[in-house]
Order: C-alpha cells, then sequence, then structure tokens
C-alpha cells in the first residue's frame, strides 16, 4: 500500500483536506501520516515489551546514518536536514514507546504531555518539511494537541475496550473496564470529563490557527480544513451530551463539506499577520 493509500483509508479527516495541496507536496505529507502510523499501529495493534522495546531502540537509533531500520531511513530520508522535524519524530516515538500496553492517564498535565508528544510533534514536523520559522512551531504544537484531545474525546469506549483511559483521573476516576462496561457512575464522569476537555481543545483550536498565516497557502487552506472537520467531531459530541459511549461519533457528509467551504472562505480571507502570544493556550 502507498503511503497516499494509507493516508487515504485511516486519515478520514486529513485525507480530503492533503487534496488542496499540490502533487508534490500532497505525497510529502503522505509519506508523514504513513511514516506516524506505522509507529502508532505497532503500539495499537501489536503492543506488549517486545514493541516497546523496538520503539524505543527506533528512537535511539535516529542518530545513525547506517541503520537498517526502515522507519530509521524512511525518517530520516523525509526530514533529512531538519534538525527539528527528526526530534520531534524522536519525542514521537519515545511517547508512543509508553503506550503500548494498558494504559490511565493520571491528571490533565499527563494528559497535555502525551497529546504534545503523539500529535503535537505532527504540526512540528509538518513546519519542519515546509521550512516554516520556528517561532510558529508553538501554535502548530497546539493544533496537534487540539485534534488529538477530540480524538480522545471520541474514542473513550474504543480506547477504554482496549485496556486505555486517557481521560484524565482526576476528571474521570474510573478504570477502563467500568468505563467499557457503561456503569452509571462511569458514564456520567465520562461525559464530564469529555465536556471539559472539549472546552480546552477549543482553546487550543484558537491558538494553533494564530500560526496558520506563516504556511504556504495551499498547506494553510488543507491545515485549516483538516482542523474544522477535527472541531466538527466535538461540535458532535456536544450534540450528543458529550456522551461517546453511545455509538461512534461521525460528522455528516453534508456538514463535512459545509465546514470544508467555511475554514477555505476564512483563510482566503485572512490576511497575513504576526501570531497573538496571547493567543497560546495555557497548560
Amino acid at each position: 500500500m502507498t503511503p497516499e493509500e494509507v493516508m487515504k483509508r485511516h486519515a478520514r479527516s486529513f485525507a480530503p483536506a492533503a487534496m488542496l495541496l499540490d502533487r508534490r507536496d500532497r505525497a510529502r505529507i503522505a509519506r508523514l501520516y504513513a511514516l506516524c502510523r506505522t509507529v502508532d499501529d505497532l503500539a495499537d495493534t501489536v503492543g506488549g515489551a517486545e514493541i516497546r522495546e523496538r520503539l524505543r531502540r527506533l528512537a535511539r537509533d535516529l542518530d545513525c546514518a547506517r541503520s537498517a531500520d526502515p522507519l530509521v531511513r524512511e525518517a530520516r530520508d523525509l526530514l533529512s536536514d531538519r534538525a527539528a522535524g527528526l526530534a520531534a519524530f524522536r519525542h514521537l516515538v519515545e511517547t508512543v514507546a509508553e503506550d503500548t500496553g494498558p494504559l490511565a492517564i493520571r491528571n490533565e498535565a499527563e494528559l497535555d504531555r502525551y497529546c504534545a508528544g503523539v500529535a503535537g510533534t505532527v504540526g512540528v514536523m509538518v513546519c519542519a518539511l515546509f521550512d516554516v520559522d520556528t517561532r510558529w512551531h508553538p501554535a502548530a504544537t497546539d493544533l496537534g494537541k487540539a485534534m488529538q484531545m477530540t480524538n480522545i474525546c471520541r474514542d473513550v469506549q474504543p480506547d477504554a475496550e482496549a485496556g486505555r483511559r486517557y481521560l484524565p483521573a482526576t476528571l474521570c476516576p474510573h478504570a477502563p473496564s467500568a468505563i467499557a462496561a457503561g456503569t452509571p457512575e462511569a458514564a456520567r464522569d465520562v461525559r464530564a470529563a469529555v465536556a471539559e476537555l472539549l472546552t480546552r481543545a477549543d482553546a487550543l483550536y484558537l491558538s494553533g490557527r494564530s500560526g496558520l498565516p506563516a504556511l504556504p497557502l495551499r498547506l494553510r487552506l488543507a491545515v485549516a480544513t483538516a482542523s474544522g472537520l477535527y472541531a466538527g467531531i466535538g461540535d458532535e459530541l456536544r450534540a450528543r451530551a458529550c456522551d461517546p459511549l453511545s455509538g461512534r461519533v461521525f460528522v455528516p457528509a453534508r456538514r463535512k463539506f459545509r465546514l470544508s467551504l467555511t475554514a477555505v472562505a476564512g483563510q482566503l480571507q485572512a490576511r497575513r499577520t504576526p501570531p497573538h502570544e496571547g493567543h497560546h493556550a495555557a497548560t
């Protein structure tokens, strides 16, 4: 399966947005997505101590130009001469390495670190691929964190069934088994936690979008569209009283089209302005 086929199959929100890119840039984004997806799949579908050690070794070997690991070679080829991008990929791999089995996030600070490690890093890698100045990287990190937090809110049920609880214990102090079973107390706290995290995600989206003017026009349109579609998942959850346990939430095709048009129109009308420091989300 080619990188673009991988992205089309799995990235249901970003793959359509990536069509706004030209062929060369779309291919680079697809390679980055496939690389990160492979790392994530190793943890999610295989997992265990052996995969944890493989990922840790991968992170160490990123400095080795002669590594035989195909993931190392792909990362170095894609992010060559882009130190910030390679460092972000290492951070992602190290974070995913600790997510290869049962997991229960303890507090909001731990959740923030997790979201930064698995998704904020992707924003930095995209910036590195397109040679975006490092002063914009915090906004890119926040946008990635916002999308990951939205994913966490949507996927509470399947995550719990896999023995994982990304909702912080400070907001939802229940074992994954109780969440998966939908006990009344767990269901109540899940709804409250999701409502809180979606509010936090809103602030992260605002901060992240403040960096969009730094991106080349086509990439700006693609990222704005993807972030609008992800935020739309949060809106659908709110329409369901923040209940992710009653079935998987999705954005209807007609609404996806409207969200995409709104995002593109908004960016085409926006003027190029520097980021506002006050927009950086507090953690």
